[in-house]
């Protein structure tokens, strides 16, 4: 059993799109567990998206505003090829190139992140799934853990 770490960010909420996000990972088969409403904090931020504020440092004010929006919620989903369930329900990085039928393309629009990021706008998109095992376990620890776990 492989397990990944969701996060159904603050636009997600706005849009009550919770239910048909859980609703998609659990028609793929796989359980949520160890859920969570977070507030995230400008450091969580900063950790999970470190590469994208190196690779595009003129997106990180507009990320953490909205990344800090609203709460996000935040689990684990576990079962047989977790990670790439949750990705292909979840779609590219890009609402405007993601397939129809992903959370992305379906509920984030046609917004076309290059143009959004060549402005320092933010991509609002709905929703997170770690790419790896190793990004899963680390963004579990960062979001989900309790600090007398680890």
């Amino acid at each position: 059993m492989e397990r990944t770490f969701v996060m159904i960010k603050p636009d997600g909420i706005q849009k009550r799109l919770v239910g048909e996000v859980i609703k998609r990972i659990e028609d793929k088969k796989l359980r949520i567990a160890r859920i969570k409403t977070l507030s995230l904090t400008k450091k969580q931020i900063a950790i999970l998206y470190k590469d994208s504020f190196k690779k595009f440092p003129q997106v990180k004010k507009a990320i953490i505003e909205y990344m800090t929006s609203g709460p996000a919620i935040a689990f684990t989903a576990e079962g047989e090829n977790a990670i790439e369930k949750a990705r292909s329900i979840r779609g590219l990085s890009d609402p405007s190139k993601s397939p129809v039928g992903t959370i992305r393309r379906d509920f984030a629009g046609n917004q076309k992140m290059m143009e959004l990021t060549g402005k320092g706008k933010a991509t609002k998109n709905i929703m997170h799934a770690s790419g790896s095992k190793e990004e899963a376990e680390f963004e579990i620890n960062l979001f989900l853990m309790d600090k007398n776990e680890n």
